[in-house]
């Protein structure tokens, strides 16, 4: 939860610095007038818990708990307690932490906006058949990609194995893609 906060106060800094043209923040005043003006534009509503759930392979039953925010962008949170997994909080003292995943979205974002959400992607990875320029960071662990318009951030964390997160990850961006 800690790295999801920290990442959103970094794509807000990084969207509030101006530039000659416009300002970022003319630019992400005009994406949140788009947002709110779309009615049923949420990411809770694109894809159905059955599909999410099979794409994270997280068991039918399993309850899901499922957050809507449109503070800044779209958001939804997932959670699921039945599903943990051992998590080193501080130095090596472990803890099992609930299966999490959130998906982001913002419409109306240019290519010049998409850019500067993923400054801050040192050790970005391009993804091939997520939309355009999808590029995965192993540091802030989600995907990022650009879709006719829409900006969209997957992070899925399900497992201790972040090979399999980043899998699934993609996975869900993959099925979010596929909806727009």
């Amino acid at each position: 939860m800690k790295k999801t906060i920290v990442f959103f106060v970094i794509i807000l800094a990084v969207l509030a610095c101006k530039n000659s043209e416009k300002s970022s923040t003319e630019e992400m005043q005009e994406v949140e007038m788009t947002a709110h003006s779309k009615v049923n534009q949420s990411p809770c509503e694109l894809l159905t818990d059955a599909e999410i759930k099979k794409a994270l392979a997280i068991p039918a039953d399993a309850e899901t708990s499922k957050v809507k925010k449109n503070t800044t962008y779209p958001a939804c949170f997932y959670k699921w307690e039945s599903i943990t997994f051992p998590y080193e909080v501080f130095n090596r003292h472990m803890t099992n932490r609930p299966a999490e995943m959130s998906i982001v979205w913002a419409i109306n974002v240019n290519k010049k906006l998409y850019k500067q959400s993923i400054a801050v992607y040192k050790d970005g990875e391009a993804i091939d058949n997520v939309g355009e320029m999808a590029i995965w960071s192993e540091k802030m662990g989600q995907i990022t990609f650009l879709k006719g318009g829409n900006l969209i951030h997957v992070k899925a964390e399900i497992s201790a194995d972040n090979a399999f997160n980043k899998a699934k990850s993609i996975k869900v961006a993959k099925l979010f893609a596929n909806k727009l």
